[in-house]
């Protein structure tokens, strides 16, 4: 046997290195095959997430008509969501909408209450 003698052990790992590593390479390759692949995390687009913009924009218009301020904070906020969470251009329009709407309604308020009320 050529694992008992030192010098011929040497000499069979010299002769048989080469089908060593090849097997070891078809070892890990092995491994690497049967790893299971990891799940996606991509994200799933259901009723609900794809209509949450326009729940959005809508409530937004009925704020801004109702509670300009409001709105104002609403469209600011919306915007700071869409920067922060990289979301879509629906986000970016919608928060744009209902911000210009809340300023263009609390200028029309402001209007109003500076015009004098004739009796």
């Amino acid at each position: 046997m050529p694992y008992k003698d030192p010098a011929r052990k040497k000499e069979w790992e010299r002769l048989h290195r080469p089908q060593r590593l090849a097997r070891r390479r078809e070892l890990r390759q092995h491994q690497v095959d049967n790893m299971p692949a990891p799940e996606a995390t991509l994200p799933t687009h259901d009723g609900v997430s794809a209509l949450l913009p326009f729940v959005v924009g809508l409530g937004g218009l009925g704020l801004a008509a109702y509670q300009p301020k409001l709105a104002i904070g609403t469209g600011g906020l919306t915007l700071l969501i869409a920067a922060m969470l990289k979301k879509g251009s629906m986000w970016w329009i919608l928060g744009t909408i209902v911000l210009v709407l809340g300023i263009f309604f609390l200028w029309i308020d402001r209007d109003e209450e500076s015009t004098p009320k004739s009796a």
